[in-house]
């Protein structure tokens, strides 16, 4: 199953950027290439509106949302791969998907979202799975108007 979240932020002078969370359908196992449903997921919460930023988040360069929770279910003891993706080419106005990044709660690496589907972590039977979202931002370049994404997630199972 898949699910899907919109998110999105806004800008001083911008709106803000909405992202809406939702689940999809399934891949094969160890993959995010579409495959046979075999759990359920849950995303809590289903959107993330993002605080207008301030000058101290622009000088820090990006501002960050509150952890999302990716409810896995209905794996009893088969492995599964969380996975994500876009289902925007962009976040409007010609702001970058990938100015949307997403780490697993507890790791260090941010990646940057894109249109095609990305491994989060692999898993076994039923888990929780916290996530972290940040919008990088630029004074210079971020184009006024309101911004946001679907963020589809999948967990194909084995």
């Amino acid at each position: 199953m898949t699910a899907r979240s919109r998110c999105c932020h806004g800008l001083a002078w911008l709106a803000p950027i909405v992202l809406l969370l939702a689940p999809r359908p399934a891949a094969a196992q160890g993959s995010c290439a579409p495959g046979q449903d075999r759990v359920q997921l849950r995303v809590f919460p289903g959107a993330i509106v993002f605080p207008s930023p301030g000058p101290a988040d622009f000088s820090t360069g990006w501002i960050e949302s509150s952890p999302v929770r990716i409810r896995i279910r209905g794996a009893g003891k088969e492995t599964w791969t969380l996975c994500l993706r876009s289902e925007d080419p962009d976040l409007g106005g010609g702001k970058a998907v990938g100015d949307l990044q997403w780490r697993v709660e507890g790791e260090s690496s941010w990646h940057p979202l894109s249109l095609t589907d990305q491994p989060v972590v692999p898993g076994l039977g039923n888990d929780d799975v916290q996530l972290l979202f940040r919008v990088l931002l630029d004074w210079a370049s971020d184009p006024p108007g309101d911004h946001g994404t679907l963020v589809a997630f999948s967990a194909p199972g084995g």
